[in-house]
């Protein structure tokens, strides 16, 4: 059994070496191999055991910095900070458990498709379930394999999954056989392969002209304040706050952008509110003449009392407020603290977490009245579905205000950044990212980043990205290839159920 966990340990560490910073991607396509060879000869029960250890391994390699900024910037204490990571990694190691289980109960041990069929279904419930968490699907390792991840403009990220999977499954198949089947099998595989890396160069290439001859393109300005989190929202550093940016901003118009971007909570007071800061903020942009986009925390009062918003504000070049976007999918205990009304003593255990509410939808904004941009506020970039929303309602690219600062120098800022390549994948959209410490960056609709900041330095950079209005495959139908692989897990339930397998699908 001791040898079964040490397999099940190197999956655990070959898919935090696939991930970012390391991002080894070749790995991801052998990590599962160990893990396989340790569940071959278990009982369903067993092998659920072997998935969660992995899964532990795994997920404790890739958020341990949640510790970090629970510690530094959240207010809670080490033990308390330590609680809260494991039961995040329990609970998401439950799907690799899951998924180790339902192979035996399912009897798919040397079926490559229908086990990348269980994965990427698993993989779709964890970025849904209880609002959820699609922080480093299996397909994100691959970001930076640009021939490769050409076709999520057709499946999206979890077609990515599917195909590291299916290659996993199939080449420990062909270890463990050795025969004709198994053969055939990765003689398909390669085929897939090869017609996706060819149609991945042709898309490559194809986009790589369209960047450099669109003729419509805009000029952007993104603005890295690099203001540290420990005074950001000390009332004394507020003025010194708004003449970093000050600052910044009059440098990048050298550039002549259209639009500066700011990060998200650039600016740690209600803009909303009358104050000599928001005018200097307004005479500032006329002075320019330059739209700014900026972040700032935001209130309404209602018949229900305050709700406060984690806002972007749009100011055109006139100093007007011309429209705002209200995040919508907030951090759970980062943000607000879910079911605080029936919890309250959650309240006292984490003080700093912010009462924030959700905007009531994603919409793009427009600026100038010509171009329309979506704006994805931190943790939103990691959800497919939102950057797919907005760009049907007509988005022709990308924004993307964060502050990182909370990770400090984990490598949370790599895998945050990594993870929005694939949104501009997916919608053919470019994409300007401004993060308060970084990483700030420029993502073509290749998803090449073309320019990109360093960690904690205090930068600005301009670019031009082209204005696209094609609508991919992915934008339009979404994820039909998951839809096809829950159809196929449930028919594998019924088969499982009909030939008495329903005594063993019940344990656990």
């Amino acid at each position: 059994m001791l040898k079964k966990h040490l397999l099940s340990l190197c999956t655990g560490f070959l898919l935090i070496f696939s991930f970012p910073p390391f991002s080894l991607y070749p790995l991801a396509w052998i990590a599962f191999l160990p893990l396989f060879e340790a569940i071959e000869e278990l009982s369903p029960i067993y092998a659920f055991r072997m998935g969660f250890f992995s899964g532990c391994v795994f997920f404790l390699g890739i958020l341990y910095w949640i510790v970090y900024a629970m510690v530094c910037y959240g207010g809670v204490s080490l033990p308390l900070s330590l609680v809260a990571l494991f039961l995040l990694v329990l609970y998401l190691a439950l799907y690799f458990a899951l998924f180790c289980y339902f192979i035996k109960v399912f009897s798919i041990a040397f079926s490559p498709i229908l086990i990348a069929s269980l994965w990427v279904s698993l993989e779709y419930i964890r970025a849904h379930f209880l609002t959820g968490f699609p922080w480093e699907l299996l397909g994100d390792s691959q970001y930076n394999w640009l021939s490769f991840i050409q076709v999520a403009d057709i499946g999206g990220v979890y077609l990515l999954s599917f195909l590291v999977m299916w290659g996993n499954a199939s080449f420990f198949q062909c270890l463990k056989k050795r025969n004709r089947q198994s053969y055939f099998g990765l003689f398909i595989l390669v085929v897939c392969l090869g017609t996706t890396l060819f149609y991945g160069q042709n898309r490559l290439s194809f986009w790589k002209k369209q960047c450099l001859i669109s003729p419509k393109k805009i000029n952007i300005g993104i603005i890295q304040g690099n203001i540290n989190q420990n005074q950001k929202w000390k009332p004394t550093f507020q003025a010194s706050t708004v003449k970093i940016y000050e600052h910044l901003s009059k440098q990048a118009v050298k550039n002549h952008p259209e639009l500066l971007i700011w990060p998200e909570t650039a600016l740690p007071f209600y803009f909303q509110e009358i104050s000599p800061l928001r005018k200097q903020i307004l005479t500032l942009v006329k002075e320019i003449k330059t739209s700014i986009l900026l972040g700032s925390p935001a209130y309404e009062t209602g018949a229900e009392g305050i709700k406060y918003f984690n806002r972007a504000y749009l100011i055109n070049e006139q100093g007007k407020i011309v429209g705002y976007y209200d995040k919508v999918h907030l951090v759970p205990f980062g943000e607000y603290i879910p079911c605080r009304k029936w919890l309250p003593f959650l309240s006292a255990i984490a003080p700093s977490v912010g009462d924030f509410s959700s905007g009531k939808e994603i919409q793009p904004l427009f600026l100038n009245g010509r171009y329309s941009f979506g704006v994805l506020i931190c943790f939103e970039s990691i959800f497919p579905a939102l950057s797919r929303k907005v760009v049907q309602r007509q988005a022709l690219f990308l924004v993307n205000i964060t502050n990182d600062a909370w990770f400090g120098r984990t490598s949370a800022p790599y895998q945050h950044l990594a993870m929005l390549v694939l949104r501009a994948v997916e919608n053919r959209r470019g994409i300007a990212r401004a993060a308060n410490t970084g990483f700030s960056a420029f993502i073509e609709p290749t998803g090449s980043i073309i320019m990109q900041t360093k960690l904690f330095e205090r930068s600005y950079l301009t670019a031009k990205l082209p204005l696209i209005e094609n609508k991919t495959f992915y934008t339009k139908h979404g994820d039909i290839l998951v839809f096809l692989n829950f159809c196929v897990i449930f028919i594998l339930i019924i088969k499982t159920i009909r030939r008495g397998g329903w005594k063993r699908l019940k344990k656990v």
